[in-house]
């Protein structure tokens, strides 16, 4: 089961806004303000992180539009982000898109 989970919404498309109930932090080994993924091409991104209040959750920044576009990612599809594989040392978590439905 993956950390997060949400289905895109239009706003999502410019950032991504994560509101749950967050019991303890879910990325704590962001640093700097920075979370690092890799995807499932096995390309690298660089999302800036912003903790916006104690639910509300914001990844954004110039990698996350080119994610989009690179992925082909729509309004709809899903978006995983969990923890990285045990071997994977270039990024901290690992990102999925599931386009169901389309």
């Amino acid at each position: 089961m993956a950390i997060l989970s949400k289905i895109l919404e239009e706003d999502d498309m410019n950032h991504l806004t994560i509101t749950d109930t967050f019991i303890t932090e879910p990325f704590a080994y962001v640093k700097c303000g920075k979370i690092k993924v890799k995807d499932e091409q096995g390309s690298i991104w660089m999302f800036e992180y912003k903790i916006k209040s104690r639910n509300k959750r914001i990844f954004s920044g110039r990698h996350w539009n080119q994610f989009l576009e690179n992925n082909r990612v729509r309004v709809g599809h899903m978006v995983d982000i969990d923890y990285k594989e045990p071997w994977c040392a270039q990024a901290d978590y690992k990102i999925e898109v599931i386009k169901t439905g389309f």
